[in-house]
């Protein structure tokens, strides 16, 4: 496994490829009901995560507000078994600041940072909305480049995600920018099932992603009960199931 595979999951999440299609036919995200409000809540979540059936270890996430009204932080952390910290680090993060105002998610800042004593593999960025620029250093090159409006990092799109489904709304793409890379995933709802997780049994709407001409396709259990917190996510690669993520822990600050 390798760093950056095991943190951004692919939740990502792997965004999460399925172990097999689900029977039922895809249907939009359930809107909230007349009257009420679906807010955006702090949260900390904690993962099993396999790749191609070998127990890696976990990873935790944590969203909670910043310092300042509308500002978020969005935080994931590797916890490697004693097998997997050949490849991956205890100390590796993924951070992300954004700006959560009118039903959008705008990154601020984001930072990868492996672990590792040598700052070679990280990367960070600071978005620049004003002109509509992103700035930063990627595996030790300095990096600067125009992103649309929309543009996410892999960290903030998970709460994009959160975001609009809260919302009961169908997302169908994001820019994402993926190291020096800006990409187009496309977003499609793939029905409900009941999952099964070491947290518990949960009712779940499925969300696949996938990159146009990519291998990989990543699928995302939600739990509306949880505020549509993942509770699991698979990514596949040519058909194949490769990072499996389950729910173990889950918390309200």
């Amino acid at each position: 496994m390798r760093r950056r595979d095991l943190l951004r999951g692919t939740l990502a999440l792997a965004a999460s490829g399925a172990l097999s299609r689900l029977a039922s036919a895809a249907s939009p995200a359930p809107a909230q009901p007349p009257g009420t409000r679906a807010e955006l809540r702090a949260h900390r979540a904690r993962y099993v995560v396999s790749y191609r059936g070998i127990t890696g270890g976990e990873l935790e996430s944590t969203l909670r507000p910043g310092g300042e009204p509308g500002i978020w932080l969005y935080e994931t952390r590797a916890f490697p078994n004693i097998l997997a910290r050949v490849a991956v680090s205890p100390e590796a993060r993924e951070r992300s600041t954004m700006r959560v105002s009118g039903g959008k998610v705008q990154p601020l800042t984001f930072d990868f940072n492996d672990g590792s004593s040598s700052s070679n593999k990280d990367v960070r960025f600071t978005f620049d909305w004003v002109r509509n620029v992103v700035r930063g250093q990627v595996d030790g090159q300095p990096i600067e480049m125009a992103v649309p409006p929309g543009t996410q990092d892999t960290a903030s799109v998970q709460v994009a995600m959160l975001v609009d489904l809260l919302a009961g709304r169908a997302p169908e793409s994001f820019p994402i920018l993926t190291g020096s890379k800006l990409r187009e995933y496309r977003y499609w709802p793939e029905g409900t099932a009941t999952v099964a997780t070491p947290h518990g049994r949960h009712e779940a709407v499925a969300w696949a992603n996938q990159r146009d001409g990519s291998a990989r396709l990543t699928r995302v259990w939600h739990a509306p009960g949880l505020g549509y917190l993942p509770v699991q996510a698979i990514q596949f690669r040519k058909g194949h199931a490769e990072t499996v993520m389950k729910l173990v822990r889950f918390e309200r600050p």
